[in-house]
């Protein structure tokens, strides 16, 4: 649906700079900023859960960051035996 209200809201210089900035950091529009926080106020009522799921991930980083370095390992290994094996046919 197109976006066709719209909002007028007063405040200070530098509220506004501030907020320039915020929208210009995440490289979106003032607007899409606005629009996108009331979206995540809508997730309010699972961000209980949404945190529980982020620290889970955040304590099962090093065993997937080391999982991922045996694969990158396990495939290097992979391509210098098929590369050895190329060469002598």
């Amino acid at each position: 649906m197109a976006a066709t209200a719209r909002l007028v809201v007063q405040m200070t210089p530098k509220e506004k700079k501030a907020l320039d900035a915020r929208a210009g950091k995440a490289g979106i529009s003032v607007s899409e900023l606005v629009r996108r926080r009331l979206s995540a106020d809508d997730l309010e009522p699972q961000m209980a859960e949404i945190e529980a799921l982020l620290a889970g991930i955040e304590a099962r980083a090093p065993d997937i960051l080391q999982t991922i370095d045996q694969a990158m390992a396990t495939a290097g290994a992979m391509a210098a035996s098929l590369d050895a094996m190329g060469r002598k046919v």
